[in-house]
């Protein structure tokens, strides 16, 4: 069910105690010469569309949200078409919206994050551990464990290609293949065919303090291997995530707590202060 198409009271008639929200998350960023600025948004807006369609099979009703967008992104520092706010206001935003479910007799949210900026996962952090101060309500941010961990169906598409995934980190092989997949009219097909490769260890640049994708060495905005993009590695990616997001949700409404994030991921998490992001 998409919130904004209920009526007031189609909306009191729902079953809060047992309807999921899902609530999309979107930067309004670069994504490379090639692709819009609105690609997580359209990322996280069908991965939320299709994990609820998968729960409709386990008799699990969702109700998803509008994206929630201008999400921090401080990655992307130092390119055109970064427009975000800032990270201490993103979180008291989704503090705010997830109050307003609570307030409404929800008793449960879920946030499609596909972010890998530090400043965006710690501001969404925060909003769920403040979220989960509230009687009876529960809050989680599910995809980022999906992102920093490695997926075999993923990886054996992409070694055919003799494509590492680790090194496809931003409007790369997999984001730029979604979106062929989901919007081949958004993207710029020709432009993304003469990209070079653009190969960087993260982990070791985040080490060396270099948090942005400039200061990583990317000339373009983009990590990876965008050039090999293909609608079928798009669909893959697409499924794999709503996928990881159904069975995650499926998973605590079972009652279960979600594995915590690699530990690199977060001792880096640690290091953010959402006040001076």
């Amino acid at each position: 069910m998409n919130l904004t198409d209920l009526t007031a009271a189609e909306l009191a008639g729902l079953d809060k105690d047992n309807t999921l929200i899902i609530i999309p998350l979107g930067s309004v960023e670069q994504h490379g010469p090639h692709l819009p600025l609105g690609t997580k948004c359209f990322l996280a807006e069908i991965v939320a569309f299709e994990a609820a369609n998968l729960l409709k099979n386990e008799n699990i009703d969702c109700l998803i949200a509008p994206t929630v967008s201008f999400m921090p992104c401080h990655t992307s520092t130092g390119f055109a078409g970064n427009f975000s706010v800032a990270a201490r206001t993103y979180s008291d935003a989704l503090y705010e919206i997830g109050s307003a479910f609570s307030r409404g007799g929800f008793k449960s949210i879920y946030f499609v994050n596909m972010s890998v900026s530090p400043d965006a996962l710690k501001a969404v952090e925060v909003a769920v551990e403040d979220l989960n101060t509230i009687r009876d309500f529960k809050a989680f941010d599910p995809l980022p464990l999906w992102t920093f961990s490695k997926n075999e169906r993923i990886d054996n598409f992409l070694s055919q290609y003799g494509v590492e995934s680790s090194n496809e980190i931003h409007a790369d092989i997999k984001e730029t293949s979604a979106m062929l997949h989901l919007a081949p009219g958004l993207m710029r097909p020709a432009v993304a065919a003469g990209l070079k490769p653009c190969k960087v260890n993260s982990t070791w640049e985040v080490l060396k303090g270099n948090f942005s994708f400039q200061e990583m060495g990317s000339e373009s905005g983009y990590l990876g291997t965008p050039s090999l993009a293909t609608p079928e590695l798009g669909r893959l990616y697409i499924e794999e995530a709503a996928f990881a997001l159904a069975q995650s949700l499926k998973y605590t409404v079972e009652g279960n707590e979600l594995p915590e994030l690699p530990l690199q991921i977060r001792m880096l998490l640690k290091m953010v202060d959402l006040d001076e992001m």
